[in-house]
């Protein structure tokens, strides 16, 4: 059993929920970008929330399944199809032999989810317990690279359809899109006027963005040398404040340590929301407290656990 690529898409890639705890050796957890839609692609499905699935990236692949199977599509609309007939998200369908997945303009969102029953492991390259792709190593996936036409996926064996779906409320998660919550740096090595500039500051998403980090475009935050710096931990949604005074959001394929001030980190409940921007798109972000980011993360969680019906 197998899905044929028939066109790759501008950037689509196996990703997983990554390999994280091995930071210490300078190993990055990768995985999805959007955590979010890929635990619920894969509960549509009847997969574990961190089995692999591919990232979409902007501008989707054709995709070719050699046999019946179940698959779900969730994250951005990408205008997906099936033989032509514009799918829903978040929900499960069934493919028939020969039948093509397409996608077409980019509606909203950045990263669609395409997960399909039991996985899409088989045939990929694990490391480190995880077979999600890093290009900057190129570890994981199919030899840590995006799909190429002609690459043939194996599928598992396909159990029989589960008709899930996700009643409503996936959309919440992502609102308001251009609005994104942060817990500002303590002991901060910033000047004092730039945090407070960053919050009462709009940025863009710049086009020398990628998995590793987003670059913010703006009116230039105050900086001052400091000489040599210690490089510190990061993590997904540090916000670092280089010598030019544009702000970067590190992402899933981030370094494990960065040695430029930090700003702050983005909450965790709203990394997927910052994954869904697009280069261009617009975004500022809002000073919480830690209470508040506990909170929203643990409604995101409970809410995930009984979203699949």
């Amino acid at each position: 059993m197998s899905l044929h690529v028939q066109k790759p898409g501008l950037f689509t890639t196996i990703q997983d929920a990554g390999r994280p705890g091995h930071g210490r050796w300078g190993v990055s957890p990768g995985g999805a970008m959007d955590p979010l839609a890929l635990a619920l692609a894969n509960r549509l499905v009847g997969n574990s929330a961190q089995a692999a699935a591919l990232e979409v990236t902007a501008l989707g692949p054709e995709l070719v399944f050699e046999e019946e199977a179940t698959f779900a599509v969730t994250g951005a609309d990408l205008s997906a199809t099936l033989e032509g007939i514009r799918l829903p998200l978040a929900q499960a369908h069934r493919a028939r032999s020969g039948q093509v997945l397409k996608f077409g303009a980019r509606v909203q969102g950045a990263r669609a989810y395409v997960a399909v029953a039991g996985g899409l492991a088989r045939g990929a390259r694990p490391f480190m317990g995880s077979v999600a792709t890093d290009i900057e190593t190129g570890l994981g996936g199919l030899s840590g690279r995006p799909l190429r036409a002609g690459d043939v996926l194996e599928l598992e064996p396909q159990p029989s359809f589960q008709p899930r779906t996700v009643p409503s409320g996936w959309e919440r998660w992502y609102e308001p899109r251009d609005v994104v919550r942060f817990i500002p740096e303590e002991g901060t090595r910033l000047l004092p006027e730039a945090l407070e500039r960053f919050t009462g500051s709009r940025f863009r998403i710049s086009p020398r963005s990628n998995r590793v980090g987003y670059r913010l475009e703006g009116t230039p935050l105050p900086t001052e040398s400091t000489g040599m710096q210690l490089s510190e931990p990061v993590a997904p949604g540090t916000l670092q404040l280089p010598p030019d005074g544009n702000p970067i959001v590190l992402m899933a394929d981030r370094q494990t340590t960065g040695g430029y001030p930090r700003l702050g980190h983005v909450i965790r409940a709203d990394v997927p929301k910052l994954a869904q921007l697009w280069l261009g798109d617009r975004v500022s972000f809002r000073a919480v407290a830690l209470e508040e980011a506990r909170q929203a993360l643990h409604e995101l969680q409970s809410w995930l656990d009984t979203a699949v019906v």
